[in-house]
C-alpha cells in the first residue's frame, strides 16, 4: 500500500546495502529517436517526412537497428478521405456519436513496445496468409532504395479498399519456415512500429516501405485497420518480405495499439510522499518517473506482471531485512522504456442538439449515480430531496458531466457504459459488476471512469469500513485520491480493471490495494476509453517463409525485388 515517505535514501538497484533490495540489473529498453516532420509540395503532393532513429539492446550487447527516413506521399487525385482514419478510435457506424469527440485522446511523440506479461495477456494467434495486405501497386514511381543511401525506408500508399483481401496463398507457403534471428526481430520490430506509428501520425490506412540494411533490402506492406467501434483495439497487420540464399521469403505479424486500459496501473509523476508498500500489482505496470519502494520484515510490495518504468531505476526509500529482487518484481523489470503520454486534455463537451443516435447523458450539477443489478441506473442531484429518476443502462453509451460538475458513483453495473467529468469523479461504496468476469470470462459488463483531472474514494463516512472494491478501468489525468488514508483501518483497495493516474495519493493506512488487471482489457476497452500513442507486436511466429511467386515486393510498376 501506498504510505507517506518520511525520509529519502539514495539506495537503488545497484550496490545495494545489506539491509536494501537487491535486485539483477534491469534490462535497458531500446533509444527512440524522431525527427521534425515537414511539407514537400503545395501544388501536387501532401508530403510528410519523418526521421526515425532506432537504436536497439538485445541482451547485454548492444547492436544498432538503422536510422530510417519515412517518406509519406498522397496519391494525385485519391479520395483522401476514403484512406484516412484520424488519430481517434472511432465508431463505423454511419452517423457517428458525437461524444466521441470529447474523448479524443492526443498522444505524445513517442512510440515503443512495451510486453504483456504471458500470465495475464490472452496471445493472440499468429495472422493467416489470408491477413497479408493487399498487394496493390504503389502510387509513385520505383522504391529508392537503390539509389539511396542506406539504411533509408520510403512509404507510399495504397488505393486499395478496405474491403479488398490478399490472394489464397500456395500450399508451400505454409511450409516449414526459417527462424528469424533475435537481433534481425528486434531491428524489424522497431522498424514496423515506427512506421505505424507514421501513418497513425499522417492519418493514412496503408503504406508500402523500403529498408536498406547490412546489404539486404527489406519491403513491408502495412495495413492500418482502425477500431470498428468505441470498444475495439486498432491493429496493424503486416507483410515483410526480403531474400534469403537466393529465394524470395516473408513473414507477417500483427500489431495493436495500446490503450490506457492495457495497463493494470500507469502512473506519470510519482509523488515523492509516496512509496509502494503493502500492494499488490496483478498485470502489467508502467511509470514515466521514478517509483519509491519500502518493505520489512512482514510485507513488500509485489509486482506480478512486467514492470516498465521511462526512469532510469527506482529508490528504495525504507527497508527492514533483505529482499530479492525477483521476489518484488515477479516478471522482471525494464528501464528507460520510454515515456507513455498523458493526453493533455479533452475536447469541450457536446452540444445538447447531440442527435437521436447520441446515447449521451449530460449533467450540468454535481449529480449522484448509482447503477443497479437489473440492467437500470437511477440519478439524483446532490443536495436535492427530489424523487431519484431512474431508466435503462442500455439507453446511454457515456454518462457526461458539465464544466465544474462532480458525479458520484456507486452500485452494480449491469451494461456497459463510460463515466465522464472534467472535474471529478467520487467513488462513493462498492462499484461492481453484476457479472463477475474472473468467474465468468464471456461477461459483458464494462464501465469506464474517465476525468480529465480527479478520481477520489469518498471518505469512510460515506464508504464505510473495511474493504472497498471496484470494477472498472479508471483514468484520472490529474490524481486519483484516497480520502482519509490515516484512518485507523485495517481493509484492501480492490481494482479489477486498470487504473492510469497522473499521479497517485497515499492509501495506507486506511488501506492496503490490490489492483488486477481484467482479462477482456486485452482485446477490448470500455466505451471510447482514451488510447496511448504506442503500438505493440500482438502475434508473430517470428519466422521466414518461402514465397513462389513475385507477388511480394516486386516487380510492379518497376520496382525491384529485394536483394536486387
Amino acid at each position: 500500500m501506498t504510505v507517506p515517505t518520511l525520509a529519502l535514501e539514495n539506495t537503488r538497484d545497484t550496490a545495494a546495502p545489506e539491509n536494501t533490495l537487491e535486485l539483477p540489473a534491469a534490462r535497458e529498453s531500446p533509444n527512440r529517436h524522431m525527427a521534425r516532420a515537414g511539407a514537400l509540395s503545395a501544388l501536387l503532393h501532401l508530403a510528410l517526412l519523418l526521421t526515425i532513429g532506432i537504436a536497439s539492446r538485445e541482451a547485454t550487447q548492444q547492436s544498432s537497428a538503422p536510422e530510417l527516413r519515412l517518406f509519406i506521399e498522397l496519391e494525385d487525385g485519391r479520395d483522401t478521405e476514403h484512406d484516412r482514419a484520424g488519430p481517434i478510435e472511432r465508431s463505423a457506424a454511419p452517423a457517428p456519436k458525437p461524444t466521441e469527440e470529447l474523448l479524443a485522446a492526443v498522444g505524445g511523440p513517442r512510440s515503443s513496445n512495451v510486453e504483456s506479461s504471458p500470465a495475464i495477456a490472452t496471445p493472440a494467434a499468429p495472422p493467416t496468409q489470408n491477413d497479408a495486405p493487399q498487394d496493390a501497386t504503389p502510387s509513385v514511381g520505383p522504391v529508392r532504395g537503390d539509389s539511396a543511401p542506406e539504411e533509408t525506408g520510403v512509404v507510399t500508399t495504397f488505393g486499395a479498399s478496405d474491403t479488398d483481401t490478399a490472394a489464397p496463398a500456395e500450399a508451400s507457403e505454409r511450409a516449414l519456415g526459417l527462424a528469424i534471428p533475435m537481433p534481425q526481430e528486434s531491428m524489424l520490430t522497431h522498424w514496423v512500429m515506427k512506421a505505424a506509428q507514421g501513418l497513425q501520425n499522417a492519418n493514412l490506412r496503408q503504406a508500402r516501405l523500403s529498408l536498406q540494411h547490412e546489404g539486404r533490402q527489406y519491403i513491408a506492406l502495412l495495413d492500418r485497420r482502425p477500431a470498428a467501434d468505441d470498444m475495439d483495439i486498432e491493429r496493424v497487420i503486416v507483410e515483410i518480405s526480403t531474400e534469403a540464399n537466393g529465394k524470395r521469403v516473408r513473414t507477417l505479424l500483427q500489431m495493436k495499439r495500446l490503450a490506457f486500459s492495457h495497463f493494470t496501473q500507469l502512473v506519470d509523476r510519482w509523488d515523492t510522499t509516496v512509496q509502494f508498500h503493502d500492494d499488490e500489482i496483478a498485470g502489467r505496470f508502467h511509470s514515466n518517473s521514478e517509483i519509491l519502494l519500502g518493505y520489512d520484515r512482514l510485507v513488500a510490495p509485489r509486482f506480478l506482471g512486467k514492470v516498465t518504468t521511462a526512469a532510469g531505476g527506482f529508490t528504495v526509500v525504507s527497508s527492514r531485512g533483505r529482499r530479492a529482487g525477483d521476489e518484488i518484481f515477479r516478471a522482471g523489470i525494464e528501464t528507460r522504456a520510454g515515456r507513455i503520454a498523458l493526453p493533455v486534455k479533452f475536447p469541450p463537451l457536446p452540444s445538447d442538439q447531440a442527435g437521436e443516435n447520441a446515447k449521451v447523458q449530460s449533467f450540468r450539477s454535481a449529480t449522484r449515480i448509482t447503477f443497479y443489478s437489473d440492467g437500470s441506473y437511477g440519478w439524483r442531484e446532490i443536495g436535492s430531496n427530489a424523487p431519484e429518476h431512474r431508466q435503462a443502462l442500455s439507453a446511454v453509451d457515456y454518462i457526461l458531466a458539465a464544466h465544474n460538475a462532480t458525479v458520484c458513483v456507486r452500485g452494480t453495473v449491469h451494461g456497459k457504459v463510460l463515466v465522464y467529468s472534467p472535474e471529478r469523479i467520487v467513488i462513493e461504496g462498492n462499484l461492481i459488476y453484476a457479472h463477475d468476469p474472473r468467474a465468468a470470462p464471456r461477461a459483458d459488463d464494462y464501465l469506464g471512469l474517465l476525468s480529465s483531472k480527479d478520481v477520489e474514494i469518498a471518505g469512510q463516512d460515506v464508504t464505510g469500513r473495511g474493504d472497498l472494491e471496484i470494477h472498472a478501468a479508471i483514468y484520472a489525468g490529474r490524481r486519483f485520491t484516497v480520502t482519509d488514508e490515516d484512518a485507523p483501518n485495517s481493509g484492501t483497495l480492490l481494482i479489477l480493471g486498470s487504473l492510469s493516474a497522473g499521479s497517485l495519493s497515499p492509501t495506507e493506512p486506511r488501506y492496503a490495494t490490490r489492483y488486477e488487471f481484467d482479462r477482456r482489457f486485452e482485446h477490448v476497452r470500455p466505451p471510447g476509453f482514451p488510447v496511448t500513442d504506442r503500438y505493440e507486436v500482438e502475434a508473430w511466429d517470428t519466422q521466414w517463409r518461402q514465397v513462389e511467386d513475385d507477388r511480394l515486393g516486386g516487380d510492379a510498376e518497376g520496382v525491384p525485388p529485394p536483394g536486387e
